[in-house]
């Protein structure tokens, strides 16, 4: 309620100044965007996000969602919302980005953020875009905060983790994933993005193996693999599920994904025989 009003003070004010109006019809075209909006502005500033922030993993972060219009991506959306306004990624396909530039609205490429520097970057980015530049700077500021008490309190021995979730996926150094897990305090033993089969995951002898929870629920490979009875045997207490929702997005509150992380890094080595 508060920064519904703050925002509606502010409107006047810009108005009698000849300064530019924040923007009031905000449109997100991608789940990232969707991630950083919803941080910056109250629900009553967002025309709509993208359906993908309606999923339960998501719905679980920013439960603010619920409450938010959904687009699908699409030309006709744009159109019929009218935002004053549009947040989207630079993987915009040209002809999109022709139609997004004759909506008279707005328009705002986010690149995607792969580390924390990247992530304060694309925070003061959508912050100035939405006019709520010192609310920007607090969420960094927070999240700063939460990696210097990480940085504080470093493991002695770092652990040598494979992201895998099955079906041959590792995630390299170039990755959030890699960035949050540094944080927390492993190593991330995948050089490169690219594809590991059991053989080679077994060959790699990681500490740990990390994988998201974005599968569990449906059955596919991935779940058979990641029941496969080697890794079982191998990994059975040296695995580790991570929430996938939290890792999908470079977003300020990576540094709590990286704090959770670092929780369950713990309690693996806390574990008689947990790590080799």
């Amino acid at each position: 309620m508060m920064r519904g009003l703050g925002a509606a003070i502010l409107l006047l004010l810009s108005v009698e100044r000849g300064i530019a109006a924040p923007p009031q019809r905000i449109m997100s075209l991608k789940i990232c965007t969707d991630e950083l909006l919803m941080e910056l502005v109250p629900p009553s500033r967002i025309a709509s996000v993208t359906f993908l922030s309606q999923e339960s993993a998501a719905l679980k972060l920013w439960p603010e969602a619920a409450r938010i219009a959904v687009n699908h991506n699409s030309a006709e959306e744009v159109l019929a919302t009218r935002p004053d306004l549009i947040l989207t990624d630079s993987f915009t396909s040209p002809q999109m980005r022709k139609l997004l530039s004759q909506s008279g609205a707005r328009v705002v490429e986010v690149p995607p953020a792969e580390n924390f520097d990247q992530i304060r970057a694309v925070t003061r980015l959508v912050g100035d875009a939405v006019g709520e530049r010192p609310r920007a700077e607090a969420l960094i500021a927070g999240m700063d905060h939460a990696l210097r008490d990480l940085a504080a309190t470093k493991p002695k021995r770092a652990i040598r983790v494979m992201g895998w979730g099955g079906g041959g996926f590792v995630p390299g150094r170039l990755t959030l994933f890699n960035a949050v897990l540094e944080v927390a305090g492993g190593v991330n033993i995948a050089a490169n993005d690219g594809y590991t089969d059991v053989e080679g995951l077994i060959a790699a002898r990681p500490d740990v193996l990390a994988y998201g929870d974005d599968y569990i629920d449906t059955p596919s490979l991935r779940v058979d693999q990641n029941a496969h009875p080697v890794l079982l045997k191998l990994f059975g207490e040296r695995r580790i599920i991570y929430p996938s929702a939290l890792f999908n997005c470079g977003v300020p509150r990576s540094a709590l994904a990286a704090a959770q992380l670092r929780k369950q890094l713990e309690a693996v080595m806390a574990r008689p025989g947990g790590v080799p």
